[in-house]
């Protein structure tokens, strides 16, 4: 089978013709990127993928035709640019390796609503909510139709780390202390501090694992 063959054997199509290059709104990069899809036979093919944080879908450009991958049980490695990304319950999550730790990202972009549109444009506060995405997310040729003026986009993501040899999950500064015995905690916040480590930026989490593995 030659490498199209191959995506398309583990590929589901998605939206229909993909105009535009520039990515819409919660997607991992702003534009399909080069990388490579390694099947767990081996077989391996190149592609432009992205990474939908919002669906948790990876989305494959086949042409001008946005598919997604869906049998993730033939998958072993995306490969985008610099990142890898692996399958993890239903959905991938993107692996970034230190020298002495490894940091698992399992992306989580989350729109919620900041106000409502009223005349002229105007946006009214309200209070911040939730979006339902599998109700009220709307998709118009499978991109995210989302008014940047009356929704923002939040990260949640949830951290993993292999503690004693099992994968330990992760949300902020209180869940990544509990990971660390008492003597510990105290020298992680004055990093934290001193570092001033963003909890939502992956490579300040990863320098903290590092420090302290």
């Amino acid at each position: 089978m030659n490498t199209k063959g191959i995506l398309i054997a583990i590929l589901t199509l998605g939206s229909i013709t993909f105009a535009n290059a520039q990515q819409p709104t919660g997607y991992f990069f702003e534009e399909f990127t080069q990388g490579k899809v390694l099947l767990k036979n081996k077989q391996f093919a190149k592609g432009k993928f992205n990474y939908d944080c919002i669906n948790k879908e990876m989305h494959f450009l086949n042409g001008a035709t946005d598919m997604i991958i869906e049998n993730l049980e033939d998958v072993d490695t995306v490969v985008i640019d610099i990142h890898r990304f692996i399958p993890f319950e239903g959905h991938f999550m993107e692996v970034m390796s230190g020298q002495n730790a490894t940091l698992f990202i399992d992306w989580k972009i989350n729109p919620k609503g900041i106000g409502k549109k009223g005349a002229m444009g105007t946006v009214t506060q309200g209070s911040v909510q939730a979006i339902d995405v599998n109700t009220r997310f709307q998709r118009v040729n499978g991109e995210q139709d989302l008014d940047l003026s009356v929704y923002k986009m939040v990260t949640e993501n949830v951290y993993y780390t292999q503690v004693k040899g099992k994968l330990k999950s992760f949300r902020n500064i209180n869940t990544l202390l509990k990971l660390y015995s008492k003597d510990k905690q105290q020298l992680i916040k004055e990093f934290i501090e001193t570092e001033n480590i963003k909890m939502e930026n992956p490579k300040d989490v990863l320098k903290v694992l590092e420090r302290f593995q």
